[in-house]
């Protein structure tokens, strides 16, 4: 099979980067539930998921993208910096590919302030900036989304059946 394509035009250098890493180490699959998807981020050297907790919505009503939640798990691994970064400029890649989004859409998620400020106000490629403080650390934050011509061909469907069965469904 040959490698995926890397996107070009709009792609950050640093997205540039690090793409090759994740996609050499990992794999994606996800699953649907109504309007939400759910991914699973999975190291294709052992086939084991190393993440199940990553959900996104789409609010048809206002066209945003809702991060549910993103906990990739990816941090944990030795050797992995950035690569939480690409899984999620993926996933969304993908999430926006699936709903046919072709225009600069919004993102809305709610994290701690810890998080965004170490995480997700770091990803260029999306404009985070923090809307509405919440109670304690909790802040609502609302980022830029643009669908970029790439190929997303190497995340697969997974069923519900195949959900604790790890990688290699159709």
């Amino acid at each position: 099979m040959d490698a995926p394509q890397l996107p070009g035009a709009g792609i950050s250098p640093f997205m540039v980067s690090h793409l090759p890493d994740f996609l050499d180490r990992f794999g994606i699959s996800f699953s649907v539930d109504g309007p939400q998807l759910e991914y699973f981020v999975y190291e294709k050297k052992s086939g084991l998921d190393i993440s199940c907790s990553l959900t996104f919505s789409l609010d048809a009503a206002t066209g945003r993208i809702t991060v549910m939640t993103f906990y990739p798990g990816i941090c944990l691994l030795q050797g992995c910096r950035y690569l939480s970064a690409v899984c999620f400029f993926l996933i969304l890649q993908h999430f926006a590919r699936f709903h046919h989004i072709t225009a600069d859409c919004g993102i809305l998620l709610k994290t701690r302030r810890g998080v965004f400020d170490a995480f997700y106000a770091l990803l260029g490629d999306f404009d985070f900036h923090v809307l509405l403080g919440g109670e304690e650390d909790s802040v609502d934050i609302r980022g830029r989304f643009l669908p970029l011509a790439m190929d997303i061909s190497m995340i697969d469907r997974r069923l519900p059946a195949d959900d604790a069965a790890g990688p290699g469904w159709s």
